[in-house]
């Protein structure tokens, strides 16, 4: 049934109008549509029931009239079955149910006045005076038996009332007192019935009206909902996917990769030159050709049989079902080709080209690994950047033997040697908060950095090339020190984390630098807490192993991040005893399905059961909030509570609460 927004309003006008008045018609119709098919069987068995009925009491005429028992019997036998295979036509050949309640109502009518004419002809007239009430049969019938329309009840009940009146009155050889009981009797049935009728007929409406308004908000419900996760699955900016919604594809990409023998791609793309495109054309300008952009890949993406969405930033990403990497080689030229195609003026470039075009990474599944969206961005994130340092307006697609890749490494690790000296690293917080009061407890720091240019390299690809070349000893230390100065001067909660990766904890130093930037801070231990990635096996290095239980004793809090990620978790809970043990996004993130929901919750089972203090990543939705309180959860991070911002935008926001 189609509710439409005039249907909604006639509803809702029809609830509030007063019952004396007379209903809705259209709402009227759509209740004996609606009821057609039960209606047809109720006047079909009705009838039926009625003919047998009618036809039986054939033999009180026999005994009661014997004079015209021959001429009553055969009226009932003739109407009763003819309006009997009358109905049945009518119902066969699918007419409306009105047309059925007509011929009911003729039935009834004929019926009552053709027994009543040839009875009124008997001697028996004593005996008529008893049996005649047999007619309030006939304006129960029309009444209250077959669900017609009030109008329709009124009237063929009213003519059975009036013909039996009339008899009763003027042709029944009886007293007055008789005469008149009998004819009340029958008005009395008359008005009774009717009302009775009008009552169910309206209790019927009344019914209708509030399943219809249960059904229009069940409808409101339903479409506000598909809003609204369209809504929470779509760019505000460029209209297309964004990156929770693109996280949702690639887990069904992934059920239906386990089905055939196609390969998923995954494609990052980032636009050259951006921010040199909005600070000398302006944000808007910068908006505006963003969303060209998203529409190009759109329309690429349909015609692949792609998704496409907005990663971040002037980021974009596909994920596209391919034969292999040519074809995926052939994809991402696609896309390149598009934007090039929109020859979207660009002029401030270090090139020759003056136009808008994008480098772009793209990473392949392989039998032989885990089918994680994370681990694939990661190596599209190094293709990418590997395409950067080709001259941009180009695509590489992963591989880890390929040598442009150790290039860009080569050249990212002389760019890491000058990150602190040039300014080109930078720290964002991330709110840690309560679970269920949104307190704020602390903040996460995690590291930026820049390229020469002022695009942004993503840590997934600077993090490793740090870690290989040593670089990330500087860069850690520097990340550590600056989060401590902020958390003192600005007051960051109770605690504030740093990553740290194996490289730093092996160092022998290591300990004796934490101390001296505490000291020289004036910051109490308890208040840093370091992260230790679940990924990297400490166990292998006794130095690192020795480090962390003297931060231990110093009152350094120690962190497991990402837990549930590698194979080490449950061997590392066992050596150590962590502050707050963190648990990876993607295990909330698959809480969508019976199996996912299961895991966290053994989980959290379990380190609650070793003493652990249990924090979740990636809490992006109000539903997931609301499922890890129910689940007892302490202390929660993600973009719902907060994403990771600037210092200068986290005193900004409390300069606006205290004004």
């Amino acid at each position: 049934m189609q509710l439409t927004e005039d249907v909604a309003q006639r509803v809702t006008e029809a609830i509030s109008r007063p019952s004396w008045k007379s209903a809705d018609p259209t709402l009227y119709a759509m209740l004996l549509q609606k009821n057609a098919d039960q209606n047809r069987k109720v006047v079909r068995w009705g009838i039926a029931a009625a003919v047998l009925s009618y036809i039986s009491y054939g033999a009180f005429d026999f005994f009661l009239f014997p004079d015209v028992a021959d001429r009553l019997i055969l009226t009932r036998l003739t109407l009763g079955l003819t309006f009997l295979v009358l109905v049945e036509l009518v119902a066969r050949r699918s007419r409306a149910v009105t047309t059925l309640h007509y011929v009911a109502a003729l039935a009834i009518v004929t019926g009552a006045i053709g027994w009543l004419l040839s009875a009124l002809g008997t001697t028996h007239q004593e005996a008529l005076s008893h049996f005649i009430i047999f007619g309030t049969v006939f304006i129960l019938g029309a009444n209250l038996f077959f669900n017609f329309r009030l109008w329709l009840s009124a009237l063929s009940s009213a003519t059975v009332t009036v013909a039996f009146v009339g008899a009763t009155l003027f042709f029944l050889h009886a007293g007055f007192a008789t005469r008149l009981v009998l004819s009340t009797y029958f008005a009395n049935c008359l008005v009774l019935s009717l009302y009775l009728s009008w009552r169910l007929s309206m209790e019927r409406y009344h019914t209708f009206l509030h399943a219809l308004q249960a059904q229009i908000q069940e409808q409101v419900a339903i479409e506000n909902g598909q809003k609204l996760i369209e809504i929470a699955d779509t760019d505000p900016l460029t209209g297309l996917k964004n990156r929770r919604a693109i996280t949702r594809e690639f887990a069904e990409l992934c059920t239906e990769w386990a089905r055939d023998n196609d390969e998923i791609g995954v494609i990052l793309m980032d636009v050259d030159y951006f921010k040199r495109f909005n600070d000398r054309l302006g944000h808007q300008a910068g908006d505006d050709c963003l969303i060209e952009l998203a529409r190009a890949f759109d329309e690429t993406a349909a015609a692949n049989h792609a998704i496409a969405g907005r990663y971040g930033g002037e980021e974009f990403v596909v994920l596209c079902k391919v034969a292999g990497r040519d074809h995926l080689r052939e994809v991402t030229h696609q896309f390149c080709r598009a934007v090039e195609d929109l020859k979207i003026s660009h002029p401030d470039r270090d090139d020759k080209l003056n136009i808008v075009t994008i480098s772009a990474g793209a990473s392949l599944t392989r039998a032989d690994q885990s089918i994680e969206l994370r681990i694939l961005l990661q190596e599209a994130d190094r293709a990418l950047y590997a395409s950067k340092f080709s001259g941009r307006a180009t695509f590489t697609i992963y591989d880890a033997q390929a040598i442009d890749q150790k290039r860009a490494s080569q050249n990212l690790s002389e760019l890491l040697k000058h990150a602190v000296s040039e300014g080109l690293v930078s720290v964002v917080y991330q709110p840690i908060c309560d679970a269920t009061s949104g307190q704020v407890l602390g903040h996460e720091s995690l590291m930026r950095l820049r390229d020469f240019d002022g695009s942004m390299i993503s840590p997934s690809v600077f993090i490793p090339v740090a870690e290989q070349t040593g670089g990330i000893e500087e860069l850690g230390m520097w990340l550590i020190d600056r989060a401590c100065g902020d958390m003192v001067e600005h007051g960051l909660g109770s605690v504030v984390s740093a990553n740290v990766s194996v490289v730093q904890l092996k160092a022998a130093n290591f300990p004796l630098h934490i101390t001296e930037i505490l000291g020289r801070h004036g910051m109490a231990p308890q208040k840093l807490a370091l992260e230790v990635t679940e990924g990297s096996d400490i166990f292998l290095e006794a130095q690192a192993a020795r480090n962390i239980e003297q931060l231990r004793n110093l009152g350094v809090q120690i962190w497991l991040d990402d837990f549930g990620t590698g194979f080490a978790g449950l061997a590392w809970l066992r050596r150590f005893k962590f502050d707050v043990v963190k648990i990876d996004r993607s295990f909330l993130h698959d809480c969508q399905t019976i199996r996912g929901l299961s895991l966290l919750q053994d989980m959290v089972r379990l380190l609650r059961n070793l003493g652990h203090t249990v924090l979740v990543e990636g809490v992006e939705t109000k539903e997931q909030q609301n499922l890890l309180q129910h689940m007892g959860i302490q202390s929660v991070q993600g973009f719902l509570t907060g994403r990771p911002v600037p210092i200068e935008e986290i005193k900004q926001s409390r300069r606006e609460l205290v004004a």
